[in-house]
């Protein structure tokens, strides 16, 4: 596909698709006419919504730079489980820009047509009708699929040049198939860019009952209790999940079956739920499997049915309360990136609770560079799938694959990402301090950190952060006057973190940050986090905790004194625990989980 180009920015930030795969079969009468369409066409009793399903991260739009007609469709095989049986009573599919519509049809037939007129069934669109975003059409005569193999389609014409062909989602054969009256002109599979935004309303079908769990990671445990494991489960049938049965297996012993309520899931959706694990009778390290039995009390017939992950059960576990790494991806030249500064800022200022917990870094990349562009922060774009597409704004919560694609999604949102992942004890701490030294040449840093267990299947690591707030914009796009950037990153340890050194689970690190003159000293933070890092893998490196710090004007002292804070514990400047003041810079973690470094002469 010469021509095509794939729009890596969302441009439609004010809808959410929700595609699925069309398929269908071929009649011999052909049908021509208008209709209005039917905005949010509810799936009845015994009918079903089908196709590809899109999450907003997802979604993107193809085109090509002139105006022109299009044919976009999706082939379904003879005898498809869920459409061979079944009669399309409807069509969902996915509009780009309303107004710029001047012809609108959707259409089945047996084979690809030259014309589509020709096709097996027309049925032409009124464009004033359509809405951007998801549309309903109902089809004025339902189409009967008697499992034969079709294509599933849809037709338009734009007035202005625009990314207009809605799609998204993962490689699957024979979901995307395109022409154009001018840049395409013969029919192509182009599949390997994404599936197209189609759905089919099905009805009077055999549909099964299935819920597919997808395989966790590691959790820790403490000796007798339990714990709620997150698990993601996906809907492969026609009713909607509303509770599941399951049993669970920890190291070969299964438990009895058990039920519970779950989130509504439709028909190609997922949900992430809770499910309760006891832990193992004796501390190591097993195999633990969930399986799902029954959905709404009926027999479970996915072919996947079950879940694996590993437990480890501890006699003594040790968490902290976890402060999340917020993460954004943002340049000048982005429209919509001042939009989505204003509601992390409104999420902010609206939540302090959450807010106080929160340590932004902002990545000047992703789309395109400008000034305020560091190395480090176009490394980063590998977490977007491991050097896949990119797009602005984008962000990410500790580093966390929601999708479990990539940790990178857009904007919006914020207070529930946060929410999520505080709720959630960590088994790392940082104390961590930072001051000038005496010219303000440089910022000198200590992080105290503290491990529960070795929750790491790689090395933990430490990265720290400089970022400065209060930056004028030079030309910022989407605004109309000035902009201010915040959160800016300016340095950084290491891109990927360096191998923290533990010792009985403690460890302390060192660094030294030197300043640019230019930079406003007053606007300076210093973020510290500890993360995993996997270098095959964008998933796996999660944040496990982190901490920001003001840099303070060092004053060196004798001693110090405090009327209700003791001293907890204390450190050499390379790590080592002392019991005793010795002579040179002593580190001390308070007992209210404050640090200060005290010079002992």
């Amino acid at each position: 596909m010469k021509q095509l180009l794939l729009l890596v920015t969302i441009l439609l930030t004010t809808v959410v698709a929700q595609a699925q795969v069309l398929r269908v079969a071929p009649q011999k009468e052909v049908m021509k006419s208008s209709a209005s369409v039917m905005k949010a066409i509810p799936a009845a009793d015994g009918q079903m919504w089908w196709g590809y399903f899109f999450s907003n991260e997802e979604l993107g739009c193809l085109g090509t730079r002139i105006a022109e007609t299009y044919d976009c469709a999706i082939f379904v095989p003879a005898n498809h489980e869920y459409v061979g049986s079944s009669t399309i009573k409807a069509l969902r599919f996915y509009v780009a820009s309303a107004s710029n519509l001047s012809m609108f049809k959707v259409w089945i037939s047996k084979e690809l047509p030259t014309s589509i007129d020709n096709a097996d069934y027309v049925q032409e669109i009124n464009v004033l009708s359509l809405a951007n975003g998801s549309n309903d059409v109902e089809l004025n005569t339902p189409y009967v699929v008697n499992n034969a193999a079709i294509y599933v389609g849809f037709t338009y014409t734009i007035k202005e040049a625009a990314y207009s062909i809605p799609m998204g989602g993962d490689f699957v054969a024979n979901s995307l198939y395109l022409r154009s009256s001018t840049s395409v002109p013969d029919w192509e599979s182009v599949s390997s860019y994404g599936k197209l935004a189609l759905q089919l309303l099905l009805e009077g079908g055999t549909y099964p009952t299935k819920a597919s769990p997808s395989d966790f990671k590691s959790f820790v445990i403490g000796l007798g209790q339990s714990i709620a494991v997150p698990i993601t489960i996906t809907n492969g049938g026609v009713t909607d999940i509303k509770n599941i049965s399951y049993t669970t297996s920890i190291n070969g012993k299964e438990s009895t079956e058990k039920t519970m309520d779950t989130p509504s899931i439709p028909f190609g959706g997922t949900a992430t739920v809770d499910i309760p694990f006891e832990a193992d009778a004796v501390e190591g390290t097993v195999e633990v499997v969930l399986t799902i039995t029954k959905v709404n009390g009926k027999a479970n017939t996915a072919s996947k049915k079950t879940a694996r992950g590993q437990m480890t059960t501890l006699a003594n576990m040790k968490v902290w309360p976890r402060n999340v790494l917020i993460e954004e991806f943002t340049t000048e030249k982005c429209v919509f990136c001042p939009d989505a500064a204003a509601g992390l800022a409104s999420f902010m200022s609206t939540n302090p609770n959450l807010a106080s917990r929160v340590a932004v870094v902002c990545h000047h990349a992703g789309y395109y560079t400008d000034w305020l562009t560091i190395d480090a922060s176009e490394r980063y774009t590998w977490f977007y799938n491991n050097g896949g597409s990119v797009y602005a704004p984008a962000f990410m919560y500790d580093r966390y694959a929601w999708e479990g694609k990539t940790p990178v999604v857009s904007r919006g949102n914020y207070e529930e990402y946060v929410q999520t992942r505080a709720e959630e004890s960590s088994y790392a701490n940082i104390n961590l301090t930072a001051n000038f030294n005496a010219n303000k040449s440089a910022i000198n840093v200590t992080a105290c950190c503290e491990r529960g267990w070795d929750f790491s299947s790689t090395p933990a690591r430490i990265t720290l952060f400089l970022t400065e707030d209060n930056i004028n914009a030079r030309s910022q796009s989407g605004v109309d006057g000035s902009f201010v950037h915040q959160h800016v990153l300016r340095s950084v340890n290491d891109i990927w973190g360096e191998v923290i050194n533990w010792s009985n689970d403690n460890a302390i690190y060192n660094y030294t940050f030197n300043l640019n003159s230019s930079w406003k000293m007053d606007d300076l933070k210093v973020v510290a986090v500890i993360s995993c890092y996997d270098r095959s893998d964008a998933t796996n490196c999660i944040v496990e905790n982190a901490a920001v710090a003001i840099p303070e004007t060092y004053l060196g002292i004798d001693g110090y004194s405090t009327d209700d804070v003791r001293e907890a514990v204390r450190y050499t400047l390379d790590g080592r625990q002392i019991g005793a003041p010795q002579r040179g810079l002593n580190i001390i973690r308070m007992s209210d989980g404050t640090v200060k470094k005290i010079l002992v002469k």
